[in-house]
């Protein structure tokens, strides 16, 4: 049996993880969850997958009663990682690997592995005392790891850098935020479901309508105006917030006819939001990092990290790319999209037509080349099985 230990509530749409479970399962290798954060129901493809509670942060409680329910829920970790025989401990960011470490302190035998989707910078937090105390922690489990995945070689020089690791350190695992499994075949829905027309030209972005995930940019590029018949669409992974600053714009430009179409509604599965985005044109992958916790460097330079861009090239969607390293060293070798930058914007792309000149052929090689994640998972399980 494997463990996993994460604070984090999106286990099951983090498709490196899910991915990961999947395998595992799959080589009947059973794996244990430990997450105080269990709203979520395994899904039933994960047949060997069960969930554990564990307490639901790091802090210790003040209050006698809080405090001792606390310690129960740890120590009951500690004893069925024991009884269970579990000798690898997944931990996944920050959180989930300090909480891991404190486990190893009382189950010697357990090799610890460290999965990082989000990193600290301490330029970034070093105006709050309890992020840079977290931070402290990470660094000093971050010496004790067997094994460390990230997505890519930026996102590794970053966290070599910041969690103080050796050089001499050289169990790394180079795995993209990438599906193994996406819908096949043609699309169940069509652009008429959305008030298109299917000659329509349609650029999906998908995600958050926060700064972070670009939508600034994207506002600015509505109201330059886009080419007759050419459109929009942003999809909210979760449900509009009617009171958002950018929503609210994009409302406003909406009814002044604006060319965009906005959307909220839940996929049942990744398969099926993998089926719906099979139904567009183009892709948009575009961050704007600011001075937020995790919004900073971990946005400018997200590189592989970026689970919708590994969709989109999965699904064979040219895109009109953030402006970080790992994508224009990308595109050095691979046609699959275009830079968006103050030169030439989002806005310039659509109205020159730039995408209409990259084959969504190469956005498939690309995925089957460089991110798809089966066999590097594979890698990784063998070397803990």
């Amino acid at each position: 049996m494997v463990g996993i230990i994460t604070l984090n509530q999106d286990t099951f749409t983090n498709p490196t993880l899910y991915s990961m479970m999947a395998k595992l399962n799959a080589k009947k290798i059973p794996v244990c969850l430990f997450c105080g954060y269990q709203s979520n129901p395994i899904p039933e493809a994960l047949d060997l997958t069960t969930y554990f509670d564990a307490p639901k942060g790091l802090k210790l409680p003040r209050k006698p009663h809080n405090l001792f329910n606390y310690l129960k829920t740890f120590f009951k970790v500690v004893s069925h990682i024991k009884e269970k025989r579990i000798k690898h401990l997944i931990a996944v960011d920050a959180a989930g690997l300090i909480l891991a470490g404190r486990i190893k302190r009382f189950s010697k035998d357990v090799e610890l592995h460290y999965c990082s989707f989000e990193i600290f910078f301490a330029d970034e937090i070093k105006n709050s005392p309890s992020l840079v105390s977290m931070k402290g922690k990470e660094i000093f489990y971050s010496n004790k790891l067997s094994s460390i995945i990230i997505q890519d070689p930026v996102r590794k020089q970053l966290l070599a850098k910041e969690n103080r690791i050796s050089p001499q350190f050289k169990n790394w695992h180079l795995i993209p935020v990438a599906p193994i499994v996406i819908a096949t075949g043609q699309t169940k829905f069509t652009k008429a479901d959305f008030g298109l027309k299917e000659t329509d030209t349609v650029y999906i972005h998908s995600g958050s309508v926060g700064r972070w995930a670009g939508i600034n940019l994207i506002i600015n590029a509505l109201e330059k105006g886009l080419p007759e018949y050419t459109y929009i669409f942003i999809h909210n992974k979760g449900k509009f917030n009617p009171e958002d600053p950018s929503y609210i714009q994009l409302r406003e430009l909406q009814a002044k006819g604006a060319p965009v179409v906005l959307h909220d509604t839940l996929f049942e599965s990744y398969e099926a939001y993998c089926s719906f985005l099979k139904l567009f044109d183009y892709g948009i992958v575009l961050y704007e990092s600011d001075n937020g916790v995790l919004t900073g460097m971990n946005i400018q330079e997200i590189g592989l990290a970026s689970g919708k861009f590994a969709c989109y090239m999965a699904l064979g969607l040219p895109s009109v790319l953030s402006n970080c390293k790992t994508y224009a060293q990308i595109l050095e070798n691979h046609a699959i999209g275009v830079i968006a930058n103050e030169q030439h914007d989002l806005h310039y792309h659509i109205v020159q037509h730039s995408l209409q000149q990259v084959k969504p052929a190469n956005c498939l090689r690309f995925y089957d080349e460089v991110l798809d994640p089966d066999r590097p998972i594979d890698i990784f399980i063998n070397t803990i099985n």
